[in-house]
């Protein structure tokens, strides 16, 4: 929260002196791509990471987090930690671990849909998850998170 306002102020700058007859200076488009691109890589992996634990804690019915808290305030390495316990055995390249990330980004991608609605498109991404090969379901999961991210930037 904190970066996104300091990029704020950075990428929009108040004018000192309201009745200043000097043109504010406007921002460097490229400066304001290069740093939405920055912050955007910064954040991909702990969606990626929060996805898997939040379908994992699913699984294991565990207390619940919501998504947003996971990303947007809980510590990076605490999350990898409490992902790493949840899978136990497995590896966050593992599968399952894939698969859990899929089931939480979609849960995600639903969460406008009615309760009903929602249920039962995650019966149907569940079956279709075990009939995907391993390349596509990597591919739906990075743009998923790729979403995801660009949604969680604009929520800042």
């Amino acid at each position: 929260m904190r970066i996104f306002i300091f990029t704020l102020l950075l990428l929009f700058p108040l004018a000192s002196n309201a009745q200043s007859t000097t043109k504010p200076k406007t921002a460097d488009p490229d400066k304001m791509v290069r740093k939405f691109a920055e912050m955007h890589q910064q954040l991909m992996p702990v969606v990626a990471v929060a996805d898997m634990f939040y379908g994992c804690n699913i699984s294991s019915e565990q207390t619940q987090f919501s998504l947003q808290n996971l990303i947007h305030n809980m510590d990076k390495d605490v999350l990898a930690t409490k992902l790493s316990n949840c899978l136990g055995e497995e590896n966050i390249a593992s599968d399952k671990a894939l698969n859990f990330g899929l089931q939480g980004c979609f849960i995600d991608q639903m969460s406008h849909l009615p309760d009903a609605q929602r249920k039962q498109r995650l019966l149907e991404v569940n079956d279709i998850i075990k009939l995907l090969p391993r390349a596509e379901r990597q591919k739906s999961f990075t743009q998923c998170v790729n979403n995801q991210t660009l949604k969680y930037l604009n929520q800042d």
